[in-house]
């Protein structure tokens, strides 16, 4: 009998991670309010969001790999855009208007960019 409930008890452990629906490799972090902007760029994991705060903030990122910061000459990726050659790349758009940013993530099907959920990046 105590194998038997060591056995479940095992199981329902085991399971409680899979079953709570939650991405395990999404993750919010309380970081200085100053070092946001700063990590939009520099963090390997996507920014997904973050909260007002004024000293410290909630970040949200999506660690389900890594996604390196890169810049790109405009002509060169409107040739390959219109190439067909950006088919299925998969990139965050990040403005910034007046100290306010705007996260975007997008997804090329063919040379048309179609806007997707930030939780859908490594998928």
């Amino acid at each position: 009998m105590k194998k038997y409930m060591g056995a479940m008890f095992l199981g329902l452990c085991l399971l409680q991670g899979s079953a709570s629906g939650q991405d395990t490799c999404v993750k919010t972090m309380n970081q200085g309010a100053a070092t946001v902007a700063l990590g939009l760029y520099e963090q390997q994991c996507p920014t997904l969001s973050f909260s007002s705060g004024v000293i410290t903030k909630d970040v949200t990122y999506n660690c389900c790999g890594a996604a390196p910061t890169i810049r790109v000459n405009g002509s060169d990726w409107e040739a390959l855009r219109t190439a067909g050659k950006l088919d299925g790349l998969r990139y965050q758009v990040i403005t910034n208007s007046n100290n306010s940013y705007t996260l975007t993530y997008r997804k090329m099907v063919g040379q048309t960019p179609t806007t997707i959920d930030g939780k859908d990046f490594f998928k």
